[in-house]
């Protein structure tokens, strides 16, 4: 996960557990990361008042900036 996030050897594969197990908060360069892996709107991931069907609508495609 922490390769397909894109943060490499800068980022302990432990550190998901903890996100996970609601030990720590992810960072915002975090968020934006699992939402452009996911294909979602970053709003979809941090919105805890919006009521999300079980399948999201459409297809966000990010492009990595160069």
């Amino acid at each position: 996960m922490v390769r397909r996030l894109g943060f490499g050897d800068s980022f302990h594969v432990g550190r998901i557990s903890e996100y996970e197990s609601n030990m720590r908060e992810p960072s915002l360069l975090v968020l934006l990361a699992y939402a452009r892996l996911a294909r979602v709107h970053l709003e979809d991931i941090v919105d805890d008042a919006i009521d999300l069907p079980a399948r999201l609508p459409g297809r966000v495609i990010y492009e990595r900036p160069e």
